[in-house]
């Protein structure tokens, strides 16, 4: 299963690219077009496990997201 995301960032919060780099820390890779980022999962309690850790990564960042997932 392929996670996407779309990041929407504040003139408040961190330097993009610190977050981006949060990201590819998390396993996140750039893509382009319609969402920035991109990573696979085996599995839903993988997916799970990503949630939590995004949402945990990105709390009080003023950091918003959205995320898409796709079966392969």
């Amino acid at each position: 299963m392929k996670v996407f995301i779309k990041l929407f960032f504040s003139s408040e919060g961190p330097n993009p690219i610190d977050i981006l780099n949060t990201m590819k820390s998390l396993g996140f890779s750039p893509v382009f077009g319609q969402y920035d980022l991109m990573k696979e999962v085996k599995d839903l309690d993988e997916y799970l496990k990503l949630v939590k850790e995004l949402h945990n990564s990105l709390k009080g960042t003023k950091v918003m997201y959205n995320l898409h997932s796709m079966k392969d």
